[in-house]
């Protein structure tokens, strides 16, 4: 199949010095070119989505020492230096034909990781529960047994499926607040029994502390991961074949460069990797256990750039730490990939993901690790699980998730509909809720229809801020039917709040159904909700395809309203069927109400005109009336005008009294 010149294609690029200037130097050419660098690997290969320009571009730049969007093969691959040779046999492993047919077979598509013939996957916590209880303690200044001392007669039930959802409202209830319940909800869930008690009386200052600021990740600009396989050294021990590893190397691989292949082109997200493949003298658990048996072990073999870690889960940070410092990235993660026996296949927190070979990665199997690995990540940057049925089940649309406090919208007990989302199920897409809640919105807004009989529409919608304007449009989604709420990820826009002078929407003429009837807008800028304006409840329709709040903005003097009332004097013939046109702050408009005969002798038309955006009160000076040449009927007089801005009447002159006709057809005033 041919490719187009602007077609872009997965390609490998091995630089021809394999250092970190030179890795910087490299990367950042291909950036320029416009290059969508996903990962790098090491300093001896990028890759990224390019087109056959690019790739011509990169081969004259001499940074390069090969590039391909093909497989290498074995004969080529051996005069490959050593350094390439790691990446190269990585890159065979992600298009190997094997690979890519089991891809074609999915049989578990679209459906969700709630699904009740695999593992359910146990509830994620931001936080890590032990970090949590040592904060707790330690802000208390209690020993545990102390804590839990007025508990430890009680015996409180499990929290699973419906008991789970019953608790978290009652979290809810107790700390008026849903996103509190939602992470205490799954913190109680993975504590010991008696702290599901506990958490219902938690001291406010405390809860202000810990939830209310908490830090918090964008998934963007340079991410370092380093990837742990940990097996047994011991004969008979949990390993991997060598094929399996090379699998899991390409679906983790993959998974994340969907993620970067999904982001906006501004977010800059490329993953920066280090592989570490460690052997432990620990026995095999069962599907029982915690994972610190051989997680804490297993840091005591990792080795980066010449530091060594301890073996306890202080370590994994401080992993992180040595990654994020030598590459110089936003963040850094640790995936831990293992045969162990552990109690769940796939979990992520503490800025760490685990997947764990248990029952063949929780019946999903080996190749949707690449969409399991998205999830879990997801996670570690504020996303929310959005899947409902047993387990432990999302239950709310109030909880806010991610740095810019995006609300769980698409969460499948509430959701209005719910949409194909990887936070749901295995499913290829992002919604517009986990696109916010992992940073890729600095705009977001929310729109609701009206539950009324043909209130939906399929025309072009726009917010608007009162000089800028953007398109809502979910792709891969009927947006905008009757009842209901969709969110929109208007992702790095450059708008702050005072950029925002007011929260209007716009609707393209009427299609073939008609008009649309809004009746909720909410806005959020960079994680502040600026604007909820509800019942609106208004057609937007026929010439009424605007609205605008008149509160929510930050200017006073921007027209979101212009309104002007035209009076036909009460003489023979006054009247016209000519067009009429409104001259106003450098814009115009056509004066026609349709399906009415204006300008008739007598009559005063009333005409509600969109401002578009841009128009402030300081530019309406100067007022211009102009009338078409005469048509049959002659003439046209004018007797008075009245403009009314927002509301408010800026000019009033009912004493014009001018013929508008043969060459003399407008008329000129000053507000």
């Amino acid at each position: 199949m041919m490719t187009t010149r602007n077609e872009r294609k997965q390609h490998i690029f091995f630089l021809r010095r394999t250092n970190n200037e030179a890795m910087r130097l490299a990367q950042a050419y291909l950036s320029e070119l416009g290059v969508r660098v996903t990962n790098r690997q090491g300093n001896a290969a990028l890759m990224g989505l390019a087109t056959p320009s690019h790739v011509e571009a990169a081969y004259e730049s001499g940074l390069f020492a090969a590039i391909t969007a093909k497989t290498i093969s074995e004969e080529s691959l051996r005069k490959y230096a050593a350094e390439h040779q790691e990446a190269a046999r990585l890159w065979n492993a992600i298009l190997a034909p094997e690979r890519h047919e089991q891809k074609k077979e999915r049989t578990h598509e679209g459906r969700s990781w709630a699904d009740p013939e695999r593992e359910t996957p146990p509830p994620h916590s931001l936080i890590d529960p032990r970090d949590f209880k040592r904060a707790l303690l330690a802000f208390l200044k209690v020993e545990e047994e102390q804590f839990l001392e007025p508990y430890k007669d009680e015996k409180p039930p499990n929290i699973t499926g419906k008991r789970f959802e019953a608790y978290e409202r009652r979290l809810e209830r107790a700390y008026d607040n849903p996103t509190v319940a939602y992470h205490l909800a799954r913190l109680a869930w993975h504590l010991e029994p008696a702290y599901r008690l506990a958490l219902l009386k938690l001291p406010i200052e405390f809860i202000i502390a810990f939830f209310l600021e908490a830090a918090c990740w964008k998934m963007e600009n340079e991410i370092a991961v380093g990837v742990v396989f940990v097996e047994s050294s011991r004969e008979g021990g949990p390993k991997f074949s060598g094929s399996q590893r090379t699998t899991l190397q390409a679906e983790i691989v993959s998974g994340l460069d969907w993620l970067a292949g999904q982001a906006p082109v501004g977010a800059h997200l490329t993953w920066v990797y280090d592989w570490q493949f460690v052997k432990i003298d620990v026995a095999n658990g069962n599907n029982n256990s915690t994972e610190d048996y051989w997680r804490d072990p297993a840091m005591g073999e990792v080795s980066y750039f010449g530091n060594s870690y301890a073996e306890a889960w202080s370590s994994v940070a401080a992993y992180r730490d040595d990654m994020r410092v030598r590459n110089a990235s936003a963040h850094a993660i640790v995936i831990f990939v293992t045969p162990y026996g552990t109690e769940w296949h796939a979990y992520a927190g503490g800025s760490r993901i685990t997947l764990a070979n248990r029952n063949n990665w929780g019946g999903w199997g080996i190749g949707t690790i690449d969409r399991i690995t998205a999830h879990e990540t997801c996670h570690l940057f504020g996303a929310a699980d959005e899947y409902t049925g047993s387990g432990t089940p999302c239950s709310t649309c109030g909880s806010t998730h991610g740095c810019y406090h995006i609300p769980n919208g698409n969460c499948g007990s509430c959701a209005r509909p719910q949409q194909a989302c990887i936070m749901d199920g295995n499913s290829p897409r992002l919604c517009a809720y986990t696109q916010g809640q992992i940073g890729w919105a600095d705009l977001f807004v929310e729109l609701t229809t009206a539950d009324t009989l043909w209130a939906g529409t399929d025309d072009t919608v726009w917010l608007d801020i009162g000089d800028r304007t953007f398109v809502l449009d979910n792709p891969n989604h009927d947006d905008r039917e009757q009842n209901n709420v969709e969110g929109y990820a208007l992702n790095y826009t450059g708008v702050v709040k005072a950029d925002v002078k007011r929260v209007g929407i716009r609707k393209s003429a009427d299609g073939f159904a008609g008009g649309w009837k809004l009746k909720r807008v909410r806005l959020w800028v960079r994680g502040e909700l600026i604007c909820d304006a509800n019942n609106i409840n208004q057609w937007l329709e026929d010439e009424y395809l605007w609205w605008a709040s008149s509160s929510c903005g930050s200017a006073t003097s921007i027209v979101n309203r212009l309104q002007v009332k035209v009076s036909t004097a009460d003489v023979m013939w006054a009247g016209t069927d000519d067009d009429v046109r409104l001259y106003l702050g450098g814009r115009s408009w056509n004066l026609d109400n349709e399906g009415h005969d204006d300008f008739e002798r007598g009559h005063t038309d009333t005409f509600d005109l969109d401002p578009g955006t841009g128009l402030y009160k300081p530019s309406l000076a100067s007022i211009r009336i102009y009338k078409s040449p005469d048509g049959v009927a002659g003439g046209w007089r004018l007797k008075g005008l009245q403009i009314f801005v927002n509301g408010a009447s800026i000019y009033n002159n009912q004493s014009i009294n001018k013929w508008l006709e043969d060459d003399d057809r407008n008329w000129y005033g000053m507000i």
